[in-house]
């Protein structure tokens, strides 16, 4: 699978076929260079400028931007949810939001020699990125290392079915097909880019950490889970599941258990915490409100706020009900590519008809087991942050904030499946795999999946 990954991140969009476009296109990437202080080589620059420019490890990110080191078809989106900030005057707020700050003089020379560049994500990925951009330096490319992952994701998936899940052997082997090909997951792995990068992470150390906590490797599994929860905060919802198995274990050791797994969680969320207070001057402030955001998203953020039951109705539209959209022609005739992704997103259900089998785990038979509980409501706190957010995404395939969430549907996915025919099985994977390998194709001939009206 990961190979499989690798071949479609070397062709898709951010790959290096047709044309070279691998540079460090991850906002993650440029945290990992700043707080190592890489130096900046600039090419194809006028004559008698300077090639080389010295950088000290730091914890901003602006002299990549500042000296153009992103430079390639997708530079805006970079721009987007990167924490640009402008030191506030005597008296006043120590930072100010540079887009707001900017809006009506945006070339003020005096006021854009004081911008400030954060991440604003989350630090889990670049945690990781750490060590391995020490060992790779340049090498390293969020396209292949998000590859891997993609693929170790699904041999832990596949391990957490049979410890957990799957009475029937022969359902194993479908579910291994709709995990790695029937899914967003085959979309958003080979991208690369900041936002899916981070889902990847997350959701891979997600599925590792069910795995290890499961296995009664406990401070394993606390060392996943804090990768999990500070690359995309959502995952904090897994812990009605954690406590179960913890609250499993033995009444003599449940205490250990509990302590093992909540030091590296502890830690690394300290460090986060710490991290926030020196960029933004609050521990809980992550810098949202900082953000870059699009003008046609701003608007609703500053009325309504990150989070609001506002949004409610539109993301369930747009990332459970919505159909996926003809494509025609002014004569109102079918043509290539015939059937997409709405911008907004498109149905879970549109996107992986196999998981319309969750439903079954709602019969009262099956709420009666204690595992299939918490799996209902870890699903729910996980989703629910995408659910009352101020956007949907753009350019999907379907609506990747319901990823998060990825392992906990397959799971529910295979306990549904249980009792299914297997002619049934089938066809909901063949037509989950469909929906996706055309997300796929679409991508690597250059139609955007959702952008091609």
């Amino acid at each position: 699978f990961a190979g499989f990954y690798t071949l479609l991140a070397l062709i898709g969009p951010n790959g290096l076929l047709p044309s070279f476009v691998w540079p460090d296109n991850n906002q993650h990437l440029l945290q990992v260079r700043a707080w190592l202080g890489e130096d900046i080589d600039l090419e194809s620059i006028g004559p008698g400028e300077d090639l080389h420019i010295d950088v000290e490890p730091r914890l901003d990110v602006t002299p990549y931007f500042e000296h153009r080191v992103i430079a390639h078809p997708r530079d805006r989106a970079m721009l987007a949810n990167l924490a640009i900030v402008i030191p506030g005057p005597p008296g006043g707020p120590a930072l100010l939001p540079a887009q707001s700050e900017l809006g009506n003089d945006p070339d003020n020379e005096e006021q854009l020699a004081r911008v400030i560049c954060h991440v604003g994500f989350p630090p889990g990925p670049a945690f990781i990125m750490l060590p391995l951009r020490l060992l790779f330096r340049s090498a390293l490319a969020t396209q292949w290392l998000s590859a891997i992952l993609g693929g170790l994701a699904i041999a832990l998936i596949d391990l957490l079915l049979r410890m957990w899940t799957i009475d029937r052997p022969e359902l194993r082997t479908p579910l291994l097909v709709l995990s790695g090909f029937g899914t967003l997951w085959m979309w958003i792995v080979p991208d690369g880019g900041t936002s899916f990068f981070a889902q990847v992470v997350a959701t891979t150390a997600l599925v590792g950490a069910l795995v290890a906590l499961i296995g009664k490797r406990c401070f394993l599994g606390g060392c996943a889970l804090a990768i999990a929860i500070t690359s995309r905060v959502s995952m904090i919802g897994i812990l009605p599941i954690v406590v179960w198995l913890l609250w499993k274990e033995k009444p003599s050791r449940r205490v250990s258990a509990l302590l093992k797994a909540a030091l590296a969680p502890a830690i690394a969320g300290a460090l986060t915490l710490v991290l926030n207070h020196l960029r933004f001057g609050s521990v809980f402030d992550f810098g949202y409100f900082y953000m870059f955001t699009p003008p046609e998203l701003l608007h609703r953020l500053l009325e309504h706020g990150q989070l609001s039951l506002v949004y409610l109705g539109k993301n369930i539209q747009y990332l459970v009900c919505e159909p996926p959209m003809s494509i025609r022609n002014g004569d109102g005739a079918l043509v290539f590519p015939y059937f997409a992704s709405n911008p907004y997103g498109m149905g879970l259900f549109f996107v992986t008809p196999a998981f319309l089998a969750i439903f079954v785990n709602l019969h009262p038979r099956c709420l009666t087991r204690s595992r299939t509980i918490v799996t209902w409501l870890s699903l729910f706190l996980i989703c629910l942050p995408g659910l009352l957010y101020f956007n949907t995404g753009w350019v999907q395939w379907g609506g990747r904030f319901l990823l998060d969430a990825w392992p906990l549907f397959l799971m529910l996915t295979a306990w549904g499946l249980e009792r299914a025919p297997m002619r049934l099985v089938f066809a909901l994977v063949a037509l989950s795999c469909l929906s996706n390998f055309w997300a796929v194709l679409l991508s690597v001939l250059r139609i955007w999946p959702g952008c091609c009206l």
